[in-house]
């Protein structure tokens, strides 16, 4: 007989077809379609437990970007290990950005998300910022590995190099967006050229 489920398992497993269903809805259909009762619908669930589980729209918004935040670091951190030299690490967080970008369905629908944000910062505005955040966070935390291993040069500045890497690795998520047709793997060499070099 199949063990029953705790009350506890019951509501992690609620919760995560409400998001798999909010993430559809919002790659497939756009944002202004993620409503609690589409979701409830796509789902299996009512209106009130959707609305129970995931908050209103703007609650269940800024719930899945900060569940989009720790699944990505959950993920980085089990395929870059610390001990990883600066540069192949960078270059490992390249790769990832674009094979997500391409294949996990909750990142591409964080970006959908991040372009909304811009007509309605008010909405999703400090979500938004505390992710790329994290992101700067971690490139810098690179960056710097790299100038106390001798790989990048010691006058580097890291927090503009990691925002200059950081917005070619948005703005091709956002050309994803506008272009779904375009290969973004052709748009990846230039990431890699933005990792530093000392000089010659």
């Amino acid at each position: 007989m199949e063990k029953k489920k705790t009350q506890a398992e019951r509501r992690e497993e609620s919760e995560r077809k409400l998001f798999d269903a909010l993430v559809t809805i919002i790659n497939e259909d756009g944002i202004q379609m993620a409503t609690c009762e589409s979701i409830g619908l796509k789902a299996g669930y009512s209106r009130g437990l959707t609305i129970q589980r995931l908050g209103k729209k703007d609650e269940m918004f800024v719930k899945l970007i900060d569940r989009m935040v720790s699944e990505t670091e959950e993920h980085i951190t089990s395929q870059i290990p610390a001990e990883t030299d600066a540069r192949e690490a960078i270059r490992r967080y390249i790769d990832i950005h674009f094979d997500d970008l391409q294949n996990k369905p909750s990142y591409q629908a964080y970006f959908a998300l991040m372009a909304g944000s811009v007509t309605d910062y008010a909405l999703l505005g400090d979500a938004v910022t505390r992710a790329h955040d994290f992101v700067k966070r971690l490139l810098v935390s690179y960056l710097e590995r790299g100038k106390a291993e001798g790989a990048f040069p010691k006058d580097l500045d890291s927090g503009i190099q990691a925002v200059s890497i950081g917005s070619y690795l948005l703005g091709v998520a956002l050309q994803q967006k506008l272009h779904p047709s375009l290969d973004i793997t052709l748009l990846k060499p230039a990431a890699y050229s933005l990792i530093p070099s000392l000089p010659d």
